[in-house]
Parts: C-alpha cells; sequence; structure tokens
C-alpha cells in the first residue's frame, strides 16, 4: 500500500499519533536522565537533538523519492532508543576533561548521534505523512500535535511509576506499538505487539544491568566512594530522583562554628537528582546534644533575639534546619518542601531514624513549595529561614548558573517580609566563596525587596556575619536595639563567627576569628547599602538581584569576564570554562553549524525539481519565523508557570499538553481560518498575556490547585489555538504555490527551532520570561510581513497557472 493510500486509512493517524507520543515522551524521559546522570546543562541537549533531527529528517524526504515504510520507520525509532541508551550507559563521558582531553569530544558527537537517532525517525515519518498529504496536510500535522501533547502526559505518569529508566523503555514500547499500527500484514503487527509488552515487562521489573550509570563526578557516586557508604533507598518522582545512602564518614553542617567541640551525631543523606547531600540527623530535638549542637550554628541568632519564635523554614532540604530550630527554642516549626519524594523518605523509611520530626505536634510539613507557603493562608512567624540546603557550589564552574530558584528572589524576599510579624526577622544563609558571588547577591536580593515593601533607614534593620564558609544575613521588620546588637555580638564572640555588617560596626571588629587574606565582604556589603546600583555596574560578577521574571540567582556571568576564561581553559578543574553560559553559547555554535546546511541542502538538492521559485526564499523565510516564534514562546509560558505550578515537572507537562492540543485544534481549524488574521490575532494576544502574565501569576499563585491550572490552561490556550493555525496553511499554500517545497520548509522550521531553543534560554537568563515572550510576538508579526511580501504579492497564494 504506497502512502498516499495510507493517509486515507485510520490506523496510520493512529501510527503517527503513537509515534509522536513517543517521541515527545523519550524526548521528556531523556532530559531527566541526562540529568540524573550528567549535570543540568545536558537536559537542553535532549531538546536541541529532537528539533535538529527533525530538520535532517527533512534532508531525508528529498534525498528519497520513495520513503521507507511507515512501519520500519517507527520500529527502527524503537531500536535507536535502545541502542542511544546502551551507548550514553555504557560509554563514560567526562565533562571535567572535554577542555584537554580531545576524545571526550568524540564521545560527546556519539551521544549526539546515538541520541539523535530517534528522533530523526521520527521526523522522517511525521514529515513523510506531511509531504504526501499535500494540501491535507493539517490532517497529519493535527495528529502529530495531539500525539505529543499525549506523550506530555506519559513521560511524567512513566517517571513516577517506573522511574527514569523505565520511562524509556516506555517510550520504546510506545513505538513498537506505532510499527504495529502502521504494519498491514498480521505477523509483523505481532511482533511489534509482542516486543512492546517485552519493553513494558522490563519497564515493570527492572534488570540492574541497564540501571543508570552517574557520572564519577556527580556528588551521589563521591558519596558511594566513602569507607562504610550504603545505598539504601531510590526513589523516582515525576520531577526529580531521591536517593539515600548512610554513611560513617558523612556530617553536613554549614556554618558550623569551630569551638563546636561536640560529638555530632549521625546522618544519613539524601541525594536529588545525584546532587546533594540533604543531611537527615539522627538528632533529638529535646536532647542536650540538640541544644548544644544548635548553639553552635549560625541561625541559632536568629533564635536568641526572638525567643520561643513561631517559625517557617523554607528550602528545609531533609529537615536538618527545622531539628535545629525547635533545639534552639522554636515552638512551633512549619517546613515548606519542594519535593514530595523527600517527605515521603521523612515520612517512611527514615521516620525512625529522624525521630518521626514530621510527626511531632509542633511541627507542620506543608506539601507545597516556598513561593506558595509564603503567599497561602495561616499563622504570621516570628521567623522565616531560608536554610541552606544547596550544596558548595565553586562561582567558577558555573555548573549550576541554568537553575531557576523562585525561592531566591525579590519577590519571594517580599513575600516573606509580608509573612512575618511586626517584629519578625527573616534569615537567609548561603555560601562564601572566591570570588564573592553568593553572599552579596543574596544581600543585594534583601535589600532589593525590602526598598520594594516600603522601608526606609535600612542600615539599622540589617545584620550580616559569616563562617569560614558561609554567610548568614538577618533583616528585621523593626530596627535592632542596641540590645540586641550586643546579643549580636556576644554570640559572635562565643561562636568565633566575623561579622560583616552591623549598623554601629567598627572596623577593629572585622576579620579576627576565621582569617581571610582580603576580607572584601564588609566594605562590598557596606557598597550595596549605599549605593546598589552602580555596585552591581561596576563589580565584575553579575549580583543583580533576580526576580520572578529572571529566576537565575546562581547566573554570576558577564561577558567581560570572557578573556579570563578563556586563559584558564583546560588550566582549572573546574568544568565548562568557568560558565555554563558559555555551554549555552558553544550549543548555539553548534546549532547554527548544523542548522545552517540542514537548512540550505534539500533546497539544494532538489532546485531542478521545484517548480514556481520566484518568492520561495521568502516563503520558507515564514516557516523559519514560525519555528522560532514557537520556541520562544513556549519556553517563556514554560519558565512562568513553573512558578505558578509549583513544580517544573508539573509545569513541563501542563504547558506542552496545553500548547500543543490547542494547536492541534488550530491546525484542524486552519482550513477554515485565514491566514494573515489568525497571526494579527496571535500578536496582538501574546503582547496582552505579555502584559498581564506577572499580575495574573501573582494574583493565583496562592489559589488552590484546580483553579491555577484553570487559570494557567485560560492563559495559554487561546495562544495555543492560533499558533496552530500558521504552519499547516502556510505548507497547504505552499505546496500550490512552489509544488516539492515541503520538505524544505519542514527542514528550515527544524533547524530555526533548534538554534531559537538554546537562543530562548541565554535570552530567559539575561533579559527575562517577558522579553522573550514579547520577541516571540515579534517574530510571529514576522511570519504575517512574509505571508503577504509588497515585492512579491502574496508568496504563500497559489502561483498563476500558466
Amino acid at each position: 500500500m504506497s502512502l498516499q493510500s495510507q493517509m486515507h486509512n485510520p490506523r496510520t493517524y493512529l501510527g503517527l499519533g503513537l509515534l509522536s507520543a513517543s517521541a515527545l515522551s523519550f524526548e521528556i524521559s531523556l532530559t531527566r536522565l541526562f540529568a540524573v546522570q550528567q549535570f543540568y546543562h545536558f537536559a537542553f541537549m535532549a531538546v536541541s537533538l529532537a528539533v535538529m533531527a527533525s530538520a535532517a529528517s527533512g534532508l531525508l524526504l528529498v534525498l528519497r523519492a520513495r520513503h521507507p515504510p511507515l512501519a520500519a520507520l517507527a520500529g527502527g525509532f524503537s531500536v535507536s532508543i535502545a541502542l542511544a541508551y546502551a551507548t550514553i550507559n555504557s560509554l563514560p563521558f567526562d565533562s571535567y576533561t572535554i577542555a584537554w582531553d580531545l576524545r571526550q569530544v568524540g564521545v560527546l558527537f556519539l551521544y549526539f548521534v546515538m541520541a539523535g537517532a530517534p528522533f530523526l525517525l521520527a521526523g522522517w515519518a511525521t514529515g513523510a505523512c506531511l509531504v504526501d498529504a499535500g494540501p491535507q496536510a493539517y490532517r497529519p500535522y493535527a495528529v502529530n500535535l495531539a500525539g505529543s501533547a499525549l506523550g506530555c502526559l506519559v513521560a511524567p505518569a512513566l517517571l513516577a511509576t517506573v522511574g527514569g529508566e523505565g520511562s524509556l523503555l516506555g517510550a520504546l514500547a510506545l513505538g513498537f506499538l506505532a510499527a504495529g499500527a502502521f504494519s498491514t500484514r498480521r505477523a509483523p503487527q505481532a511482533a511489534f505487539v509482542l516486543a512492546a509488552l517485552v519493553a513494558l515487562s522490563l519497564a515493570l521489573r527492572l534488570p540492574d544491568s541497564i540501571r543508570l550509570t552517574l557520572s564519577p563526578y556527580k556528588p551521589l557516586a563521591s558519596a558511594l566512594e566513602a569507607i562504610g557508604a550504603r545505598h539504601t533507598l531510590t526513589r523516582w518522582e515525576a520531577q526529580s530522583r531521591a536517593d539515600v545512602v548512610e554513611s560513617p564518614t558523612l556530617h553536613t553542617f554549614p556554618g558550623l562554628s569551630l569551638k563546636a567541640g561536640i560529638e555530632l551525631p549521625e546522618e544519613a543523606a539524601v541525594f536529588l537528582d545525584g546532587e546533594g547531600p540533604w543531611p537527615i540527623a539522627r538528632l533529638q530535638s529535646e536532647s542536650p546534644q540538640a541544644a548544644e549542637l544548635a548553639a553552635r550554628m549560625p541561625t541559632s541568632l536568629a533564635f536568641q533575639l526572638r525567643p520561643r519564635a513561631r517559625t517557617l523554614v523554607l528550602l528545609p532540604g531533609a529537615g536538618l534546619d527545622a531539628q535545629l530550630a525547635l533545639a534552639s527554642g522554636a515552638r512551633e516549626v512549619a517546613l515548606a518542601l519542594d519535593d514530595p519524594g523527600v517527605k515521603a523518605i521523612l515520612a517512611g523509611p527514615y521516620a525512625d531514624f529522624s525521630f518521626h520530626l514530621l510527626e511531632r505536634p509542633d511541627v507542620r510539613a506543608l506539601d507545597q513549595p516556598a513561593r506558595r507557603a509564603l503567599r497561602s493562608g495561616g499563622p504570621r512567624y516570628d521567623v522565616v529561614l531560608f536554610a541552606l540546603s544547596d550544596p558548595f557550589r565553586p562561582i567558577t564552574s558555573g555548573a549550576f548558573s541554568l537553575t531557576e530558584s523562585y525561592a531566591l528572589t525579590v519577590e519571594a524576599f517580599a513575600d516573606a517580609m509580608n509573612r512575618l510579624d511586626p517584629n519578625g526577622l527573616v534569615v537567609i544563609t548561603r555560601w562564601l566563596g572566591i570570588p564573592a558571588a553568593e553572599a552579596p547577591r543574596a544581600w543585594a536580593t534583601v535589600l532589593a525587596a525590602m526598598r520594594r515593601e516600603g522601608m526606609g533607614d535600612l542600615e539599622a534593620h540589617v545584620l550580616a556575619f559569616r563562617t569560614m564558609r558561609t554567610a548568614t544575613l538577618i533583616a528585621s521588620k523593626t530596627a535592632f536595639t542596641s540590645g540586641e546588637l550586643a546579643t549580636a555580638r556576644a554570640f559572635l564572640r562565643s561562636n568565633a563567627y566575623d561579622p560583616i555588617y552591623l549598623p554601629d560596626l567598627r572596623p577593629v571588629e572585622l576579620n579576627r576569628f576565621n582569617v581571610l587574606p582580603q576580607d572584601t565582604y564588609p566594605a562590598l556589603f557596606q557598597s550595596l547599602l549605599d549605593d546598589p546600583a552602580e555596585t552591581i555596574r561596576q563589580y565584575p560578577f553579575d549580583l543583580r538581584p533576580p526576580t520572578d521574571d529572571r529566576p537565575f540567582f546562581f547566573h554570576f556571568f558577564r561577558w567581560g569576564q570572557t578573556p579570563e576564561i578563556l586563559r584558564t581553559l583546560g588550566q582549572t578543574w573546574q568544568p565548562f570554562g568557568g560558565s555554563g553560559y558559555l555551554v549555552l553559547l558553544a550549543l548555539l555554535t553548534v546549532m547554527l553549524v548544523l542548522a545552517t546546511p540542514l537548512a540550505l541542502a534539500p533546497v539544494l538538492v532538489s532546485r531542478r525539481r521545484l517548480t514556481h521559485t520566484a518568492g520561495l526564499p521568502i516563503r520558507i523565510t515564514y516557516f523559519a519565523c514560525l519555528g522560532a516564534g514557537f520556541m520562544l514562546v513556549e519556553l517563556s509560558f514554560l519558565q512562568r508557570m513553573t512558578l505558578l505550578l509549583d513544580r517544573p515537572a508539573v509545569a513541563l507537562a501542563t504547558v506542552l499538553f496545553g500548547l500543543l492540543s490547542a494547536s492541534g485544534l488550530g491546525s484542524l481549524l486552519s482550513s477554515r481560518l485565514s491566514l494573515r488574521p489568525a497571526l494579527a490575532g496571535l500578536c496582538l494576544l501574546l503582547g496582552l498575556v505579555a502584559s498581564i502574565l506577572p499580575l495574573a501569576i501573582e494574583r493565583g499563585l496562592s489559589w488552590a490547585p484546580v483553579p491555577r491550572l484553570a487559570l494557567t490552561m485560560l492563559l495559554i490556550l487561546p495562544a495555543g489555538l492560533l499558533m496552530g493555525v500558521p504552519f499547516p496553511s502556510g505548507l497547504r499554500r505552499l505546496e500550490l504555490a512552489s509544488p516539492g517545497a515541503i520538505p524544505w520548509a519542514w527542514a528550515v522550521n527544524g533547524a530555526v527551532s533548534g538554534v531559537a531553543g538554546v537562543l530562548a534560554m541565554m535570552l530567559l537568563i539575561s533579559f527575562g520570561a517577558t522579553v522573550t515572550l514579547c520577541l516571540g510576538a515579534l517574530l510571529y508579526a514576522g511570519a504575517f510581513l512574509t505571508a503577504r511580501h509588497p515585492r512579491t504579492g502574496s508568496p504563500l497564494s497559489p502561483a498563476p497557472v500558466a
């Protein structure tokens, strides 16, 4: 049966929908596996591979006059998933040595090739359906979008039930089922269904031989190398993988005083996506040991200033700061647990180990992340504590500069100030580093939040001090009294802590205990208090306070650092040339190098077969604008909805499902809607959404889950519907105007999308989601203009018949 005749067979549409769901599920699963195995950067590689491989499939559509059977492409897709995972899991890639070990370049290239192969085959099958549907391309395009939307739901469900490796096998099984639907004979159908069942059975009972192998540089891998270490638990959730390690050498108490001559309690450690540790202390809060230990920790000062404080602990890790707060005399502690896996561990297998911390009557475990905990109803607090649960991350590594944190923004600290009693305290501890970055950025952010709330005379409302490794900042709604400052000084002396800022600080008090060769912190903190704009402008690292629109607390890169980074490339153990941002720049370069030939090759190969080429470059520019615009809008929505929907995995599934399903409906309606009015309406709608999105999210943040989900859909579905119209409408008109040009449009759309995906991330980090969304609207405006170019009339209209 020819493909053209198959396009009239409902089984073909079923196969295409299953294949699209499988491809999207594989993409999401691959991002999770890369994040666990390597670092956060590598999650972007999966997205880039997906769209770039689709571009390469456009070239294959041109090179082969006859396409392989769709069943063969779908079956090959599933087999290539297995080969890609086998390659990634058995051939280790060392990102730390890539600057000087050229073999690692070859390994990374092999990763690209093997992981991109499934997307290439899925794109080939989809493109073949679009080409052979001709003017009816909107139908397979709608099925492709609907199947992809289904994949957005399948992947998180698989991750939560069978884990990352199992979710990959689930995507593989879907691919085999798609091959069975494409098949026209019973024997291949039975074989493909059997292969799918085998894959699902392996997902349910995963053999140890195919479990994910972590990079040796992941903290979890390092912890397991310690003498006596035991890996006691692995738990997958849709958004993370939690592991627990018990080790006699594990002792994590950030900021513990050097004068603490006490025996430290036994600890287990939780690692999320291989990062950590988040300690679980075998510590009974009423014990003398707990009281003595708590008195030697930096946060104890807050409880000396506010005895018996009602306390909210944000970013609580695995509960250590809650235990210490109780030992310091807090009368009630609420924990905003960001990760559901941690709560399940503390309430389940490690309940006895933690002395049933979450079951105590004076402890409330809030099943919501920091921002919703601050916005939800409930009591006001004497102390809001931003715990130091993150592991130490050298700024020169840049390994986490792409990680967003909505708990460390100006709006988050302003929310914290608003949840305080009239004399309440906000407390935050961050790591010290050379050069100074984390602590001064936290200081600048807290000050910006206080100014936002209209507080004056900030000099009397803040204090800061440091240990050898940490800095603790305390902001008060009321000015510190002389008695409170005397209490603070006594606390610092007894624990050998050094002040960074006190309202009446004297030079003789500086750098006495934890002596630094150059103690730059006091002058920098004072300068940020006196003239924040000029200080931030002149500082070599980016200290701009992060906001909800640009929530990248760990991103400190400035272009002025580039010469130093290049000079030290290969001379330091830190990865990525000193900045995660440069990884994006390198990936953007790779995408451009790949995209250019992939976008041009189809027209060069098929130029003799193309007819009516007048205005064709403008027609193809139209598809380039669509590809770039879709990616910028999609990633902008995803970034902002992460705050509204609590968790990145939920936001990813919801936003992609909403956009793709609405776009699928828009594709079906494209034959009834006029193209240029739809584009004009889309541009206006995106501009409106960009203007109301921050306020809508701020208002909806405290709502219950169902209203927040409804608000999300209300914001993205109308745009998604209109975003589904231009591509199939353009294909229909392109086929009539320039027969044979659809493969080129498919390739250009995919190639530009690959470049735009990386560029969108760079824009989000540097300029924020609002600017990125507005640029997406401008790209759709470019599509509107190229749909009727003044010199050539209407490039997307049919060419005149000779």
